[in-house]
């Protein structure tokens, strides 16, 4: 029930892309799949992390 909970306000409330500041320690995540590249450059606040850019590119034909 409390995941059911915690994923009903993940998808109400997705998270904003934040302004990081100066000096601010940024943190990249990169996940490679056959099919697929993502990356999120991140940020630690006292809340917990928050995004400051996402980008996902599909891999299709000769870059497969």
């Amino acid at each position: 029930e409390q995941a059911l909970q915690h994923l009903k306000k993940a998808l109400f409330e997705p998270p904003v892309l934040s302004r990081p500041t100066n000096e601010e320690v940024l943190y990249l995540y990169l996940v490679v799949a056959s099919e697929a590249i993502s990356a999120a450059l991140i940020r630690e606040t006292t809340k917990g992390q928050k995004p400051v850019y996402f980008t996902s590119k599909a891999l299709q034909g000769p870059e497969l």
